[in-house]
């Protein structure tokens, strides 16, 4: 056989081969194929984790810090059997968000280890920032004092997503203490200087004394805040202050819709 004469086969045979690939295989392979997605229960394309990480929009647990609780939950008296606490979060992450985080908090008096009332709630976790948890106002039975508190969070709600958008600057401008020693009240402007209109504002004033303790705190909240626009915001307690108030802060944390709002 000569050489041309092989050739010839070898053209014909890699010219069958090529067709079978083109009208066979690529079928088959399109027909089992599937893109790595971000729901498909397996770590693929760019993911670092089984659907987390990469290009995903979930987070990975090794990719997040985690949240710092800045000191223990402060629970604050506002009248004789009328109390409230409140728990200071900080958020490491500055692209990575919590939508909806269960935690529960107990609170005890000063005799007994088992908690006088649990509270069980849910919480938005904004991106970077150190925000407030603050539950009540509550009654307890008459001669009831809790003394102490301590928060704890449910940890398979701590679902964390990536989130890099821009966040709303809020800023908050003449605030003003008065009638310490009858009502208190606080008075303060809220100023939106971004460049969008920015819904579901929640604040929190948190006072404290010359130790830096917070013995004081109250909750308010603006549905709708203009670009550019500055609200008024009063907060107001029902009793006297029991110390002079050193120190004022209010906390802004815009949360995803009015579920969260209680």
């Amino acid at each position: 056989m000569n050489q041309w004469s092989i050739r010839r086969k070898r053209v014909i045979f890699s010219i069958i081969l090529l067709a079978l690939i083109v009208l066979v295989g690529l079928p088959i392979f399109f027909l089992f194929y599937r893109t790595p997605t971000c729901f498909d229960g397996k770590q693929g394309g760019n993911e670092t984790g089984v659907d987390c990480g990469g290009s995903c929009q979930l987070l990975c647990t090794a990719e997040s810090l985690p949240l710092i609780l800045r000191g223990d939950p402060r629970v604050l008296k506002i009248s004789d059997n009328t109390f409230e606490v409140i728990a200071l979060i900080e958020n490491p992450n500055t692209n990575g968000e919590i939508y909806r985080a269960g935690y529960t908090i107990r609170l005890y008096d000063a005799l007994s280890a088992i908690p006088i009332k649990v509270i069980e709630g849910e919480t938005h976790v904004p991106k970077g920032i150190t925000f407030s948890i603050f539950e009540g106002p509550f009654n307890l039975e008459v001669g009831v004092s809790p003394t102490r508190a301590t928060f704890e969070w449910k940890k398979d709600t701590l679902v964390w997503h990536r989130n890099t958008m821009q966040t709303p600057e809020l800023v908050v401008r003449d605030m003003i203490i008065s009638r310490e020693d009858l009502r208190p009240r606080l008075d303060a402007n809220i100023k939106n200087i971004s460049l969008e209109s920015v819904s579901n504002v929640d604040l929190a004033a948190l006072i404290s004394d010359e130790t830096g303790s917070i013995f004081a705190a109250s909750k308010t909240f603006i549905d709708v805040l203009p670009a550019g626009a500055t609200v008024p915001v009063v907060f107001t307690w029902p009793e006297p202050f029991i110390k002079k108030a050193i120190s004022t802060n209010i906390i802004i944390r815009i949360l995803p819709d009015k579920s969260f709002v209680r």
